[in-house]
């Protein structure tokens, strides 16, 4: 028999459980500490699968306007290379560090957005307890994500071929490579997507239920709309 757990047995994991805002607030934590882990994981993934060097911008010369109009006294850094040589590995590493910001914001909005619609849910229904347990709710709900972004990372590994640039090729290739490796992936996301939201959604149900006192149409009816807006949204 499966572990009483949210993912496995979530029926009973709220009838012997009763979450609450401190249970919300570790499920959170856990949460914003995946988002960072997902993002390098990423990351990691596509510094084995891609190698090389390529050309960028000199960050420390001046721009081609200002070396074209500064007089000769002025000129300084104009003798440098317009463009230097950099790994592709270091450049990786820059856009993965930028995304870490964005995508912890985007989480939190998900997080706020999500445990509202449960409550508000919740409170149209006559839900017994507060804003504390939708929250919590809310976050079980959440974890077959993690699950997926696990998956999804290691889909990613498998599919993507070795690719190599060199300084003599175009920056767009590598843009080019990973959406021709890509297009598999996505053609099956929303499925992949609806699998894991509707684990998310049987979850809310339950937790709608046992813990927040809901009926069954009740519960159903809040678990399914968010799931279905939760779906629509991941595809966009």
């Amino acid at each position: 028999m499966p572990p009483v757990t949210p993912l496995l047995r979530p029926g009973q994991f709220f009838t012997e459980r009763d979450p609450d805002a401190g249970h919300a607030l570790v499920l959170i934590l856990l949460h914003l500490i995946s988002v960072p882990l997902a993002v390098w994981g990423v990351g990691q993934v596509l510094k084995a699968r891609v190698d090389g060097t390529v050309m960028v911008d000199n960050p420390n010369r001046p721009s081609e306007q200002f070396c074209e109009h500064a007089a000769a006294s002025m000129d300084v850094g104009c003798d440098a290379p317009a463009q230097i040589e950099r790994n592709i590995d270091a450049i990786l590493a820059d856009a993965i560090g930028q995304l870490i910001g964005p995508a912890l914001l985007g989480v939190g909005i998900v997080f706020v957005l999500v445990g509202g619609a449960l409550h508000v849910g919740a409170w149209v229904f006559n839900g017994e307890n507060g804003v504390g347990t939708s929250f919590a709710v809310a976050m079980w709900g959440l974890l077959p994500s993690l699950v997926g972004l696990v998956v999804g990372v290691a889909v990613l590994f498998v599919v993507l071929d070795p690719l190599t640039v060199t300084t003599s090729d175009d920056p767009a290739v590598m843009a080019e490579w990973i959406q021709a490796e890509m297009a598999p992936l996505l053609t099956w996301q929303p499925l992949f997507t609806g699998a894991t939201t509707l684990w998310s959604a049987i979850i809310w149900r339950s937790g709608l239920v046992h813990s927040q006192g809901l009926d069954n149409g009740s519960a159903t009816l809040t678990a399914g709309t968010l799931a279905v807006l939760f779906w629509i949204v991941s595809l966009v």
